[in-house]
C-alpha cells in the first residue's frame, strides 16, 4: 500500500468534530453498561465537548468507572426534544477534574441517524461560523458577515456610528433561518419580532413558506444554534441572539 493510500484510508476513518460551547443549551448524559456495580446503569449527567457525524465526547464525573468497548447510551435533550443514542466507548480518559467518554454511535438500522441530524446540523451551523466581509452597505448602516459550510451564514447590521449599536441580524442555519429586522432595547419585543423561514434550496432557490409545525422546529433550531456561537464572534452579537432565541 502506498503512503497516499494509507493517508486516504486514515482520513476516511476520521470524522470532523464540531465544538459544543460550554454554555450551549444542549444537555447530555450517558449511561454505561460497566462491570462496576456503582457505575452500571446509572445515568451520568455531563458536559458535551464535541459532536461528529458518528460520535461525540462528553465530560462526566470521576466517580464513573468504565472501560473502552463498554456499551453505552448517550442522551441528548433540548427544548423538550430528547434523543437516546446507543453506542460503545471508543475511549475513556480520566484527568484530575473529570472523565472524558468518547462515544461511537451504533449504526444498527437504516436511517438510525435521522433523529440525530437536527441536533448535529444546528451545532455545525453555529460552531463553524467565521468572520468574512464587513463594511457599510447603505447610508447609516454597517454590515458584518460570518459564514459556515453550505448555506450557513450570519449577517449582522450595526448603525454606522462610533458605538456601532446592533440594528438587526439574519441567520441562516441548517434547515431554517431566523431574522430580526430592527433590534431595540426591549428584548421581549425583539424576541417576538424574530421572523423564521426555510433555508435556501440546494439550487439556491428561496425556501418554501413554513407550516406551524415547521415554525416550531425553526424556533427550536434557532434556540440551540444561537447558544453555541463561537467565542470569536463579538459578545454583543452572541448576547443578542441568545436573548431573542
Amino acid at each position: 500500500m502506498s503512503s497516499d493510500d494509507a493517508k486516504s484510508k486514515e482520513s476516511q476513518r476520521k470524522h470532523v468534530r464540531y465544538e459544543v460551547s460550554d454554555d450551549c443549551r444542549l444537555r447530555a448524559s450517558i449511561m454505561v453498561r460497566s462491570s462496576d456495580p456503582a457505575s452500571a446503569n446509572k445515568d451520568w449527567p455531563g458536559t458535551l465537548v464535541d459532536m461528529s457525524s458518528e460520535g461525540a465526547h462528553i465530560q462526566i464525573s470521576l466517580g464513573a468507572v468504565a472501560y473502552k468497548g463498554d456499551n453505552c447510551t448517550l442522551t441528548l435533550s433540548h427544548g423538550g426534544v430528547k434523543l437516546q443514542l446507543r453506542g460503545v466507548l471508543a475511549h475513556y480518559v480520566c484527568s484530575s477534574r473529570h472523565s472524558v467518554c468518547g462515544v461511537k454511535f451504533d449504526s444498527y438500522a437504516t436511517g438510525w441517524d435521522k433523529p440525530y441530524l437536527p441536533f448535529f446540523k444546528a451545532i455545525v451551523a453555529s460552531s463553524t461560523l467565521k468572520g468574512g466581509s464587513a463594511g457599510s452597505d447603505s447610508p447609516g448602516r454597517y454590515r458584518e458577515e460570518y459564514s459556515g459550510p453550505g448555506h450557513a451564514k450570519l449577517v449582522v447590521w450595526r448603525d454606522d456610528k462610533p458605538e456601532r449599536a446592533l440594528m438587526g441580524f439574519d441567520y441562516t442555519m441548517a434547515r431554517y433561518a431566523a431574522a430580526l429586522a430592527s433590534a431595540g432595547a426591549d428584548m421581549f419585543k425583539n424576541k417576538a419580532e424574530v421572523v423564521f423561514r426555510s433555508a435556501p434550496m440546494d439550487n439556491g432557490a428561496p425556501g418554501l413558506p413554513l407550516t406551524k409545525a415547521q415554525e416550531a422546529e425553526a424556533r427550536w433550531e434557532f434556540s440551540l444554534a444561537a447558544s453555541n456561537l463561537p467565542k470569536t464572534i463579538a459578545p454583543d452579537i452572541r448576547r443578542l441572539l441568545r436573548l431573542v432565541s
